[in-house]
């Protein structure tokens, strides 16, 4: 079975440094252990990338400033993919060729990071995706994970709140065309309708569009109980304020990648009343989650999101795999690293409990909230 390791604080980590130790030759007890990163760090989705850059480099820094992982210092190798195939494939193509690297965290969107998935699992190198959400992604191999539900996972709970709790009759859905919002569409309509609810229109866009009105004249005709827009919070900010200028007063549920406070900034009084599903909340009372929100706050100057809590926890996964591989005599390998994500217990992280099955896929639960007064807030349904 695949299972991630338990949640490893940086003091954790440097409490298990002498027992570690004793298993590595001297030569390599001052290297540096060397994992790759790619994401967006420009273009479109670049707040997206940054986010995985500020958690991953907060992460890096408490667990080496706590004595690395068995007394050696984690390094981290970033590129800028764009969410570009081509180029994600060329970064991992360089990643691969680079022997000191020993795993991988990237990319963000699912399309790039299935691009350079093969490259990755012919090499034998972990390639840890924080946000890729396509059913097919850990398909690819063995080496392939994730910290995030599958739409396979996600969008047939999400069907299940609009339907049976929200009672919804008739929806719209509105959906990104490209693998993951044909995912994320394709399974919550499948479940949708399986509850006996009507789906009056399934309409995709392409992630360039910026104008709504067609669209919009369409769901002004149609009335649907809700609309459900599988989309990122840029362009979904758009359509929220062309909806509010049509006077189009909807309910409209999202998927979890609406679930950042540039959503609220971007789409301003426009996105009241949302709907958002997620599975990080900084409200969250947990003591380890409020010590992640006040450290990130302090070093970046913003409360982080669920995609700054995904990417976190990826550095935690991967930290706690290799100390697993250096605590059982091992040598720290890629493939021991594959091994002992496969061996070790549920992660208990930021974004919650990442319960790993044997193809690389968690289960995470959903928590709902709406937007109320320019801000995130817990959600339960009036009946």
């Amino acid at each position: 079975m695949k299972a991630a390791p338990p949640f490893l604080f940086a003091t954790a980590l440097s409490g298990a440094i002498a027992v570690g130790l004793a298993g590595i030759p001297a030569m390599a007890q001052d290297a540096p252990i060397t994992i790759g990163f790619h994401a967006p760090l420009s273009g479109d989705y670049a707040e997206y990338g940054n986010n995985f850059h500020e958690a991953i480099t907060l992460h890096v820094d408490d667990l080496n400033a706590a004595g690395g992982v068995a007394g050696r210092m984690i390094e981290i190798i970033e590129s800028d993919d764009r969410s570009d195939s081509r180029e994600s494939s060329a970064v991992a193509q360089r990643y691969v060729d680079n022997d000191d690297i020993l795993a991988v965290i990237g990319s963000f969107a699912s399309t790039p990071s299935m691009a350079a998935a093969p490259i990755y699992q012919r090499a034998g190198l972990v390639q840890l995706c924080p946000s890729c959400s396509h059913p097919d992604y850990t398909g690819i191999g063995e080496y392939m994970f994730r910290n995030t539900t599958t739409q396979e996972v996600e969008a047939p709970l999400l069907a299940d709140y609009v339907v049976e709790t929200l009672g919804a009759e008739t929806i719209a859905v509105v959906y990104r065309q490209d693998d993951w919002g044909l995912s994320a569409s394709g399974n919550f309509i499948e479940q949708a309708e399986e509850h006996g609810a009507e789906i009056v229109l399934n309409e995709a866009f392409l992630e360039t569009e910026r104008d709504f009105r067609p669209l919009i004249t369409e769901l002004a005709s149609l009335e649907p109980d809700v609309l459900h827009v599988a989309m990122f919070y840029t362009e979904a900010a758009v359509l929220a304020q062309q909806l509010q200028s049509a006077g189009l007063d909807i309910p409209v549920v999202t998927t979890t990648s609406m679930f950042n406070p540039q959503f609220i900034v971007l789409g301003e009084d426009a996105v009241e009343g949302y709907i958002v599903p997620a599975t990080f909340f900084p409200g969250n009372p947990a003591e380890h989650v409020q010590a992640f929100v006040a450290q990130y706050e302090e070093r970046w100057d913003e409360t982080p999101d669920s995609f700054a809590a995904i990417a976190y926890d990826a550095v935690g996964i991967l930290a706690g795999a290799m100390q697993h591989v250096v605590d059982s005599g091992g040598e720290l390998t890629r493939e021991a690293i594959k091994d002992a994500i496969f061996a070790m217990p549920p992660y208990d992280g930021v974004s919650g409990v990442a319960a790993f099955n044997e193809q690389g896929d968690v289960v995470k639960e959903i928590t709902w909230l709406t937007i109320e007064g320019g801000a995130f807030v817990p959600y339960t349904h009036a009946e």
